[in-house]
């Protein structure tokens, strides 16, 4: 479902492992913000509790990050990661630790807005800069194939992509507090895939990280 309020688009989705639904994901934007909930349900939430919030602005020409705050709460542990860019010296800060970076640097939530609002044919091969949380990057959209994926009622065609994400530089420091999504989605050992609606509103249909020999899938709600 996708719902539009001011310029702001919401759309939802369930998280599924093994078939069960464990976390759910409610995701805002807007021309240059991406904003994104989790919250676990189902049994998971009585094994291992999680609320995490992230928050990304960003330029809407080149999708380079700007602004970048997290707000973690899983089981008893809470942290905040604080990220701001300077233009004058081209750099992210933080939480008070500098890193350089071009201007258009990414995020993997910039990514997504990207790939919802432009071309595979654009966007097939090409590597773009990414900054993971202190730790430089760069990531591709590589086209797979084109097919549909049934939500609900409606088949849907979609662009298949395969996400690639390299590390490209040493961990130059230690920033981000304690976070199971963000500590294995950048990681080499990840396959990551994803279902954008080819035409019309470019929605983001479907997504899954396998890792470790378990698939984690997100899929779009139809209501």
């Amino acid at each position: 479902m996708l719902v539009s309020v001011n310029g702001l688009n919401a759309e939802n989705y369930r998280i599924y492992l093994l078939g069960m639904p464990i976390v759910k994901v409610a995701m805002e934007s807007s021309s240059n913000v991406m904003k994104f909930n989790t919250q676990s349900i189902g049994f998971i939430q009585n094994i291992w509790s999680v609320d995490n919030y992230y928050i990304t602005e960003f330029d809407s020409l080149s999708f380079g990050v700007r602004k970048y705050t997290k707000n973690i709460q899983q089981g008893s542990y809470s942290g905040i990661l604080n990220c701001k860019y300077d233009s004058t010296d081209s750099s992210l800060t933080y939480n008070g630790n500098l890193v350089s970076v071009p201007d258009s640097i990414q995020n993997i939530f910039t990514l997504l807005a990207r790939v919802s609002r432009q071309s595979s044919d654009y966007l097939d091969t090409k590597w773009f800069p990414m900054d993971h949380e202190g730790t430089r990057h760069r990531a591709r959209f590589l086209l797979a194939d084109i097919e549909k994926v049934k939500i609900g009622n409606e088949d849907i065609l979609c662009d298949h992509f395969r996400l690639d994400i390299e590390q490209s530089g040493e961990a130059l420091i230690q920033v981000s507090p304690y976070d199971y999504f963000m500590d294995h989605v950048a990681s080499a050992k990840a396959l990551r895939q994803i279902w954008v609606e080819r035409k019309g509103k470019r929605r983001i249909v479907k997504a899954s990280v396998s890792i470790y020999g378990m698939t984690v899938i997100a899929v779009l709600q139809d209501n």
